[in-house]
């Protein structure tokens, strides 16, 4: 039988990053583990999610979501294994998905949490029919319309969000242009997600090279990043755009927010459509968005391009190595191999 451990590893915040998070921002807190209670089950975590929103909440101001408090534990979507319990529906060696945070064991009723078949990948499972995809199906499938002919292009799109918004794009039969930070991740968006084209941001010609791509303007703007790569993007609307927000990475990372700049000209020019999404706003629409994202994935119609670090220490500097842009896909930490056999551990 599995033998539960005693203590059990977690990360808190000990102090406010004032811009990328490193390792001196956090505690290892050890805690001992306590009797599993009736009704409960102790998750051993095999793998987190990493995404821009825990250092978001890591500052102490204004934002979409409450910060974390100093001492809390950092939360995040994880894939794990019940190892102890009795819940019907969820018996020894089940894989499951939660929001359990970045931690070795967590004790978790079955609501939060949804038992994962063989079928999909482990990684597939905190990729697209996660927040990640789920994000990505969500704002198109209600606010973006996409129509076949039309443009969209997609910032940060070799990244978690953008990437499933590329191969969204181009199954709606929409000519997609990704925007990424080197040509190497351009060449990944292109070959792997079918993008039309994919163009780099910090190339000093980029404002020029936008314009000759898409020279009958943007139709649809599936935005993460905002900035000065925004209003660039604004400048080539073409008209009664749509203009969907998913994330402000560069401001809401920031305790400047006025210096995120908006090209408010163009907007009201093309007399574009603005609108702000957070995925966590349509709960009601998750199973639906999952369901579909599983009918494409057996499809064979989604790709996913994941970055995996091994080592739970190393779940800090994985955040700041994605927050700086030197990696591709979705960051994922893995703190343990899965268990065979449990129950003849």
């Amino acid at each position: 039988m599995f033998t539960v451990p005693e203590t059990n590893r977690r990360f808190t915040l000990k102090t406010r990053p004032e811009s990328l998070p490193s390792d001196e921002n956090f505690n290892i807190e050890k805690c001992a583990i306590p009797p599993t209670p009736p009704g409960k089950l102790l998750i051993k975590i095999l793998m987190v999610a990493l995404s821009p929103w825990q250092n978001q909440r890591m500052k102490d101001f204004k934002n979409y979501t409450e910060p974390f408090k100093i001492g809390e534990l950092i939360d995040c979507d994880v894939l794990g294994q019940v190892v102890d319990g009795s819940v019907d529906g969820y018996p020894p060696g089940q894989l499951v998905t939660g929001r359990l945070g970045w931690q070795e064991y967590a004790i978790a009723s079955p609501e939060q949490l949804i038992a994962i078949s063989a079928e999909f990948s482990e990684t597939l499972w905190l990729t697209a029919l996660s927040s990640p995809g789920l994000t990505a199906y969500c704002a198109l499938d209600l606010f973006g319309r996409p129509m076949p002919g039309q443009t969209l292009v997609v910032t940060s799109a070799a990244g978690a969000v953008g990437s499933f918004a590329i191969q969204l794009g181009k199954l709606a039969g929409m000519r997609v242009i990704g925007i990424t930070g080197n040509k190497e991740k351009s060449r990944k968006v292109i070959e792997q997600l079918g993008a039309d084209d994919c163009l780099e941001h910090n190339n000093p010609l980029f404002a020029h090279n936008l314009a000759n791509t898409c020279p009958d303007g943007v139709n649809l703007f599936f935005d993460t990043l905002g900035g000065a790569i925004g209003d660039i993007v604004f400048e080539n609307l073409a008209k009664y755009a749509q203009v969907i927000i998913v994330g402000r990475t560069i401001s809401n990372n920031s305790e400047r927010p006025d210096q995120d700049p908006v090209n408010m000209r163009q907007l009201w020019a093309k007399e574009a459509s603005i609108k702000g999404f957070s995925r966590y706003s349509y709960p009601e629409r998750w199973e639906f968005a999952r369901e579909r994202m599983m009918a494409l994935c057996r499809q064979g119609k989604i790709k996913t391009i994941d970055h995996i670090v091994n080592g739970f220490e190393k779940t800090p500097s994985s955040l700041k190595d994605m927050l700086s842009g030197n990696c591709t896909g979705k960051v994922l930490v893995r703190y343990s191999e899965k268990l065979v056999n449990i129950e003849n551990d």
